[in-house]
């Protein structure tokens, strides 16, 4: 019909790495805040030789009384003592 149209699209849901995430929703995967899922609560350190980032805390998304919370041979030597954060909504994503 030849006809000019304005289309309206959406992604539902893709399979990717983490840096094809940080291309498809404009979320930055590098640097201090690059945990989508604690936003400005990510915990980094900066390694003294490499000057690259490593991200601790991941532990405190397991439950109270997980035995991995407790371990300090296997990881770091801390026990993690600290809660999960609360789910982001939709109006604070955006």
């Amino acid at each position: 019909m030849k006809e000019t149209f304005q289309l309206h699209a959406s992604i539902l849901w893709t399979i990717n790495d983490f840096l094809a995430y940080g291309n498809l929703s404009g979320w930055s995967t590098k640097g201090n805040f690059a945990c989508p899922c604690c936003n400005e609560d990510t915990w980094s350190l900066s390694l003294p030789n490499g000057k690259k980032n490593c991200y601790v805390g991941s532990y405190r998304f397991l439950p109270l009384q997980h035995s991995w919370r407790n371990n300090t041979k296997a990881f770091d030597g801390t026990k993690e003592k600290h809660l999960a954060l609360r789910q982001l909504s939709g109006h604070d994503i955006v």
